[in-house]
């Protein structure tokens, strides 16, 4: 199955909810497929169902398969060899399981309702993944341990304790995904949870009288309030798989900038060297903020992960583009 298609992932968790067995691509190749054995390159992520991992019987899988195509209108194509025409063979290690997710979210006071609202849509409507809310009240409560990703939209988290910072972070140490947007990926990082870094302001110290009555005009043309920004995608990366055009529109209506990871390969996305596409940006944001700096980091943790989106990938539902690159976040490759 194409991972190029925006439905692609609805259909892998729909036959990972009928306990079907699948594997990604972690690198192009070309397959004969279907009865004519035509040739068909494959991009990163396709995902493969093999025969003899299920433990159904190839007449129920067939059935399983045709539903999810039919359902989601992705291409699926079948194929008799395992050795491929170019790249990788159906049987290489580059092939990785894919594991079935369960996905929490943290709401409460605090939280930015619009943009939580805005996950649960997607994963609702668009992925039919179901969504756990749980109130940052009820997190001290809450075993995390019966999820695989746990989403953290922007907001203030000053609630949230030092016990359950810990109790976080060694919940993805083992294994698990932390996902977080805008505020909350300032929130993980000043938290120390990963080892990664916000991109620090240059301030004037130097002192100049202002008049009082320009104060908000001052303060408010450095803030972004809704701006489209160009990116540069690592399209080799999982997060990116799907994706043919390294350079994607993204939409910023937050002040937050991150440093490029310290590790050369979890900048998934860099702001490009002329990001500005639409909307206004300060000449100071522009030149010291987002310029170089990452616009997605995926940062390790023990065994886990954690996803910091410098932006707002689901806005209003209507960025199909980075909504795709949101949920790409969710399934779990080994």
């Amino acid at each position: 199955m194409d991972w190029d298609d925006y439905n692609a992932p609805a259909a892998l968790n729909h036959l990972h909810k009928n306990g079907i067995v699948s594997y990604s691509a972690h690198k192009p190749f070309s397959n004969k497929v279907n009865t004519n054995n035509a040739i068909r390159s494959f991009n990163y992520g396709a995902v493969m169902v093999p025969v003899s991992k299920q433990k159904v019987s190839s007449e129920k899988l067939f059935q399983i398969v045709q539903s999810a195509q039919e359902k989601f209108n992705v291409p699926v194509f079948g194929s008799e060899t395992g050795y491929s025409a170019s790249g990788i063979d159906l049987g290489s290690n580059y092939f990785r399981i894919n594991k079935k997710v369960s996905v929490a979210m943290l709401i409460g006071d605090g939280v930015n309702a619009y943009e939580a609202g805005e996950v649960w849509h997607l994963l609702d409507t668009r992925v039919h993944i179901p969504l756990t809310k749980i109130k940052l009240n009820q997190l001290s409560r809450v075993s995390l341990d019966k999820y695989t990703n746990l989403i953290m939209v922007s907001g203030s988290y000053n609630q949230i304790s030092d016990t359950n910072v810990k109790k976080i972070k060694d919940w993805v140490s083992r294994g698990n995904t932390l996902i977080t947007s805008g505020s909350a990926a300032s929130w993980a990082i000043k938290k120390d949870i990963i080892d990664e870094s916000l991109v620090e302001s240059k301030k004037d110290t130097t002192f100049h009288r202002k008049r009082y009555i320009d104060a908000r005009e001052y303060t408010g043309r450095e803030t972004i309030g809704g701006s489209i920004l160009s990116v540069d995608l690592d399209l080799t990366h999982p997060l990116a798989f799907g994706y043919r055009d390294k350079s994607i529109p993204v939409y910023k209506n937050n002040n937050v900038f991150l440093n490029k990871s310290k590790s050369h390969y979890s900048s998934v996305a860099l702001y490009s060297e002329d990001p500005h596409v639409d909307g206004y940006v300060s000449e100071n944001n522009m030149e010291n903020n987002l310029k170089g700096s990452a616009s997605l980091i995926v940062s390790g943790l023990g065994s886990g992960r954690v996803v910091l989106f410098a932006d707002n990938p689901n806005f209003r539902g209507t960025w199909y583009g980075t909504c795709l690159l949101y949920t790409l976040t969710l399934p779990t490759k080994a």
